[in-house]
Order: structure tokens, then sequence, then C-alpha cells
């Protein structure tokens, strides 16, 4: 998992910054995304989550379950959203 701040991705216009970090099958969890990547995190099928709220310091014990993150080493909760419609959240889960 990598957690990021907002606009992740900004001046990756080529798939080869999302197709490395789909390659160590991350999840990324940021606060908000730059268009294109988010497109080619779609084209690839790497999994991208949107949390706006997320307060996280390194080495901190994340878990995500149903429609939230917690941060086990904190105890708080934060909502989030996935990035993507739901007819292109099914074409991740397809593959």
């Amino acid at each position: 998992m990598i957690l990021a701040g907002a606009n992740f991705g900004c001046g990756s216009s080529r798939e080869q910054a999302v197709s490395t970090l789909k390659g160590h099958d991350l999840i990324i969890v940021a606060k908000g995304f730059a268009r294109i990547f988010l497109q080619n995190s779609v084209n690839l099928g790497l999994l991208t989550i949107t949390c706006p709220d997320i307060q996280a310091a390194e080495g901190d014990e994340i878990e995500i379950s149903g429609s939230q993150l917690t941060n086990r080493t904190t105890g708080r909760q934060y909502p989030f959203s996935h990035c993507l419609r739901p007819g292109r959240q099914s074409w991740l889960r397809a593959g």
C-alpha cells in the first residue's frame, strides 16, 4: 500500500508510471489523483482509493475494510471512495 497526498501521479502522463506500481501489486490510497494517472490506472488495473481525510505516519498500520480505512496505530477511521464509477470498478475486478 502507498499512502499519498493530493494530486498523486501529477506529471505522470505515460502508462509506465502506473505499470511499475502495478508490477508490485500495490493499492494506492491518496487524498486525490491526477486525471491522466487515474485513467492509466483504469487502463492497467491498478487499484486506487480516494481518502481525502487520511492521516498517517510512516510505519502506521492501515486496514481497509468495507468503505473505510482504519489507522490501527492511532485508532482513527476514515471513510473512502473508489475513484471510479461502478462500471469501471467492475473492469478492475475482472482484471
